[in-house]
């Protein structure tokens, strides 16, 4: 008997140096009719057969396990590869952004990519799935979605997503009102670009407004003043109408200007700010208040605003944002006696 071989006789089940053996004995060579096997290899006398000695000839067979061994039915694979409907929320302008895009079945890990349309700008899908950025736009933004496993023949999975981009709410201004003259009814109005309208509009806890005057809630800051005052700036909030509200504070500031009654006196020194694709409007004070009204050049102006030179009202849609201010000079002329002329240069900031 060879060293690392052991048996039992007649044993159902035969273990050589604790490997086991299935009692089918057919694929093993015979021993020759002295009994002898070739090295490596043990006789196995009861049933004439060789038996391989185990760490002489390598590591003993792996004993075969059937692939199924509950009887049940066997494996079919992964399951089919989808996207996982779950769009991405909305976001808002300028603001931080984040959205995981999810799929089920097929063979993990995913590789996800945009394949048709665009994301809103300022935004990027990077491979695991992840929409972020800060969007620079507003807007309804349409695109496709694919996903990819990493199976042997890879499926493949595609959806088409929206999303909506919010625009940030920002109280307009102007930030200086126009100037008030005592004994005199006054008028300016505030306003607000983006958000949802209507707005509403209202002093922040702890500012007051210069006695004689009101907000109203609709913007409007109206009133008389019975003597000249000067009042600290105060600080006004908007909410818009979206659900949920956005809102925006910006301090204000009104005070009084002596205008003589000899000349073209211009009241008005700063402007609401605007938005491009957004109605623009904003009436210019003087006194007296009929002047004609003209700008030095008209190039300087915010592509898409014009100046009524009747009326003195800047109106448009602006359609090019920068990130200095539009700067031009306007003139009031009231023509009689002589032309009295005044002139102002003011600026508009479009976002």
């Amino acid at each position: 008997m060879r060293h690392g071989a052991w048996w039992m006789a007649g044993a159902v089940l035969l273990g050589v140096a604790a490997c086991a053996f299935q009692p089918d004995f057919s694929r093993y060579p015979s021993c020759d009719e002295q009994g002898a096997c070739p090295g490596g290899w043990t006789c196995l006398a009861p049933e004439k057969v060789c038996l391989p000695d185990c760490g002489e000839r390598g590591p003993c067979p792996p004993i075969e396990v059937p692939s199924d061994t509950d009887g049940g039915e066997p494996d079919a694979g992964p399951t089919q590869l989808v996207l996982v409907p779950d769009g991405p929320g909305r976001g808002l302008e300028t603001e931080s952004y984040a959205h995981r895009f999810q799929a089920s079945g097929g063979t993990p890990p995913y590789a996800f990519s945009v394949t048709a349309g665009e994301t809103p700008p300022g935004l990027t899908l990077d491979p695991e799935g992840i929409l972020s950025g800060k969007p620079l736009t507003a807007g309804d933004f349409l695109f496709t979605v694919e996903v990819v496993d990493q199976g042997a023949t890879p499926q493949r999975s595609s959806q088409e997503f929206s999303v909506r981009i919010r625009p940030l709410l920002r109280l307009a201004g102007p930030g200086v009102l126009t100037f008030f003259e005592t004994g005199k009814d006054y008028e300016d109005q505030l306003s607000a670009t983006g958000g949802r309208s209507p707005y509403r509009y209202e002093l922040v806890s702890g500012s007051v407004l210069p006695s004689g005057f009101i907000l109203r809630e609709d913007g409007l800051v109206y009133g008389k003043a019975s003597e000249d005052i000067s009042t600290p700036p105060f600080d006004v909030r908007v909410t818009d109408s979206d659900e949920p509200p956005q809102t925006a504070i910006r301090r204000i500031q009104l005070t009084s200007i002596p205008c003589s009654s000899t000349q073209v006196c211009i009241k008005t020194t700063a402007l609401p700010d605007a938005r491009v694709g957004s109605p623009y409007t904003y009436k210019l004070q003087t006194n007296p208040t009929s002047v004609n009204w003209s700008v030095e050049d008209a190039t300087k102006l915010p592509p898409g605003i014009t100046l009524n030179t009747s009326t003195g009202v800047l109106s448009g849609q602006p359609t090019q944002a920068r990130l200095d201010p539009y700067e031009f000079t306007v003139s009031a002329s009231t023509g009689l006696l002589g032309p009295a002329t005044s002139s102002r240069t003011l600026k508009i900031t479009v976002y």
